[in-house]
């Protein structure tokens, strides 16, 4: 990989500016060798297409799910020492996001217009969220 990077005074004078590359650092261009290039292309490609959203779906729901346990429970460090101490403080942190989104579930706490709750699914359809079904 080939990084370039342009002073600002380079760039005035230029007659096609316009249509180069812009950053709020400055200008830089990263070259790929083509096979890499191509590869990254078809994976943007892919992202565009059903299939891939259905599967990062799962990874959504996983990322909110750590970024609860981050935010509300402090998970980023462990409290104790010892592989054993810091399993139990994530199970137990684990049960304790669970207890937080069964109370959420049972008092009808609004969710983040992102969320969607396993719970969801266990209401009969009537009583969807949003007039879904």
């Amino acid at each position: 990989m080939i990084r370039v990077r342009f002073n600002g005074g380079d760039c005035r004078p230029c007659p096609v500016r316009e249509q180069c590359t812009t950053s709020s650092v400055g200008r830089r261009l990263t070259l790929r060798p083509r096979q890499e290039h191509e590869a990254l292309r078809q994976a943007r490609a892919d992202q565009d297409t059903d299939t891939w959203k259905d599967r990062y779906k799962t990874r959504a729901g996983i990322e909110g799910t750590i970024s609860q346990a981050v935010g509300r429970c402090g998970l980023r460090r462990s409290r104790y020492r010892g592989l054993a101490k810091t399993s139990l403080q994530h199970q137990l942190t684990g049960a304790a996001i669970n207890l937080a989104r069964i109370d959420a579930h049972l008092t009808d706490t609004p969710r983040a217009r992102t969320r969607t709750s396993h719970f969801a699914a266990l209401r009969p359809a009537e009583l969807t969220l949003d007039g879904a079904k």
